[in-house]
């Protein structure tokens, strides 16, 4: 199968994919909202709820433009390259658990959907959330290192 006939499949068999899915795929997060599926020799997580996808998905959005200095960006219109993607989705979901008082920075995500939705209730909407701290756990995540071939 080449890569636009995956990619292709892939949009067929996921039609509300999970917009956390790397931090899900790297095992830095879960999700009661998400569901992991194997498509080839790849897996994807699938989101089973369209409103905590679409409040994940302007969650992350917001991420994405706050990270335009971060990383020398003029604009961005979707996805970041990969690193950078793993960068905030899981720095970004650190810091949302740092603005609600948990100094572990360590450790897998218990529930994207229920944390966006403490940190939303806490701070009143996305535009309140206080996006210093996000962007310090952003810059300060690192991902895993590569593994060098033997």
């Amino acid at each position: 199968m080449d890569e636009q006939e995956y990619k292709n499949l892939y949009n067929h068999v996921n039609q509300l994919p999970c917009v956390y899915e790397k931090s899900m795929c790297s095992l830095h997060a879960r999700c009661a909202q998400g569901q992991m599926f194997r498509l080839a020799d790849r897996q994807g997580y699938a989101c089973h709820n369209e409103r905590a996808q679409g409040q994940c998905s302007q969650l992350l959005n917001h991420l994405r433009q706050q990270t335009r200095f971060v990383f020398k960006l003029n604009e961005i219109d979707g996805p970041l390259p990969h690193n950078k993607e793993i960068r905030v989705q899981n720095g970004g979901l650190i810091g949302l658990r740092k603005l609600l008082g948990d100094t572990l920075v360590d450790g897998e995500i218990e529930d994207v959907n229920q944390l966006i939705s403490q940190v939303l209730a806490r701070y009143g909407s996305i535009d309140r959330l206080p996006f210093d701290v996000l962007m310090q756990s952003v810059t300060g995540f690192k991902a895993r290192p590569k593994r060098r071939k033997e």
